[in-house]
Formats: structure tokens, C-alpha cells, sequence
């Protein structure tokens, strides 16, 4: 049995495990964690001493990064996350890009109610990426 999960805001004076946990993203962006607390909201995963040990940041409607440390995956925080997040946002229809050869990621996506909207020219900086989208709950 997986041990409960808590999700909470996250705060600043954390942004130094933030970093840590963003550089398991394959192309992070570090300008959109720097600014997070004026542009966005960063909730968090946390373990039973209250570490973050997964994030989830978003812009309004779009979920912009989500990661998870490889010692927690498995144990449905990236879903409490979105879950929570959404929670917050229930008339929201969330966005999100995906890799189009990440193929465990959309269909992790998926399985959480997202549907593939289309690709998108630039959604990574000037690669192309999987829109994908999950509708108001």
C-alpha cells in the first residue's frame, strides 16, 4: 500500500529543492521557476518530514512542469498533483505539452483525462510538442 500523499502551495524559501527536482525534466525552464511567485502557482508533493519531493507549476490553465523525484514515482503523487491543482480550477479546461516521443508520459496523461489536441510547432522553445488537453471537472 502506497503511503498518503500530502499536496500543499509551495513557498519560496523552498526554491532551492524546486531546482533540485527540475533538473530531472529533460529541457526545464529555469525562467519560469525563478518567477513563479508572481506568475504562477507551484504546488507540492512532500514527504513525511515535509520535503518536496514532486512539483507541479502552472500558468493560469497550463500546466507548465511536472516532476517527481524517482524514489516517489509509482505512488500517484504526479496524479494528486494535477488532481489537486484542478481541484482549484474546477470550471478550467487544463492545457499541457508533451514530447511527441514521450510516449509514457501521454499516455500517463491520459489515463488522468487529457486528450490529445493537436501538435504545436513551438512549444518547447522551438520544438515541437503534443498539445494535450483535460476538461473542466
Amino acid at each position: 500500500m502506497a503511503p498518503a500523499v500530502t499536496v500543499r502551495r509551495a513557498s519560496p524559501d523552498e526554491r532551492a529543492r524546486l531546482s533540485s527536482l527540475q533538473k530531472l525534466l529533460s529541457h526545464p525552464s529555469s525562467d519560469l521557476l525563478d518567477s513563479w511567485p508572481t506568475v504562477g502557482t507551484v504546488l507540492v508533493s512532500v514527504d513525511s518530514d515535509d520535503a518536496p519531493v514532486g512539483y507541479l507549476l502552472a500558468i493560469g490553465d497550463h500546466l507548465a512542469e511536472l516532476a517527481v523525484a524517482p524514489g516517489f514515482r509509482r505512488e500517484g503523487r504526479g496524479t494528486d498533483l494535477i488532481d489537486a491543482y484542478h481541484a482549484q480550477r474546477p470550471d478550467s479546461q487544463l492545457t499541457l505539452f508533451v514530447y511527441p516521443e514521450n510516449a509514457v508520459a501521454r499516455a500517463c496523461y491520459e489515463s488522468l483525462g487529457f486528450e490529445v489536441d493537436g501538435r504545436v510547432a513551438d512549444a518547447f522553445a522551438g520544438e515541437e510538442g503534443i498539445r494535450m488537453i483535460r476538461q473542466p471537472k
